[in-house]
């Protein structure tokens, strides 16, 4: 009995620290999504002085990155893929205002990329047949010394 009830411990353990990791702009990031991603993994990262976490999620031919400062708050995204990652669950809070830019722009022509800067967050991104690249950050939120340029979605 008290090695089945191990088991089944080390079994749960196992299983809710090998789901993926996930959270939306501003929100604190948690483990068990119910998003379908195929892998994810973290790893500390070091930015002028200033530590935070990087989690990488996998889904298809879509990589999202988010960037996690020592309280466990996401302060930005990265994304790189086939096609566009699901913003309603990425910018959170924050997809009104991002459509309410988006809504006053107006369809553009020609290459596709994207600034949208609002008051609370950035996000920027390009957009090609087969590559969508993107990052949105809460620039009040960025770790102190945190270069924008960590932010990185052209790998």
């Amino acid at each position: 009995m008290k090695h089945q009830i191990c088991g089944l411990l080390l079994g749960a353990m196992y299983l809710f620290t090998s789901m993926p990791a996930s959270a939306a702009l501003g929100d604190q990031l948690v483990s068990g999504s119910s998003s379908t991603s195929k892998s994810a993994q973290s790893k500390k990262a070091t930015s002028a002085g200033t530590t935070y976490t990087i989690s990488e999620t996998e889904s298809g031919d879509l990589k999202i990155r988010q960037y996690v400062n020592s309280a466990g708050v996401v302060f930005a995204i990265s994304w790189k893929g086939t096609s566009l990652p699901p913003l309603e669950e990425l910018l959170g809070t924050y997809l009104p205002e991002y459509k309410d830019k988006i809504a006053a722009r107006g369809r553009v022509y020609g290459r596709k990329t994207l600034k949208i800067k609002t008051d609370n967050i950035v996000v920027e991104g390009s957009s090609r047949q087969t590559d969508q690249r993107g990052r949105a950050y809460i620039p009040a939120s960025l770790p102190q010394g945190f270069d924008l340029k960590d932010i990185n979605y052209n790998e």
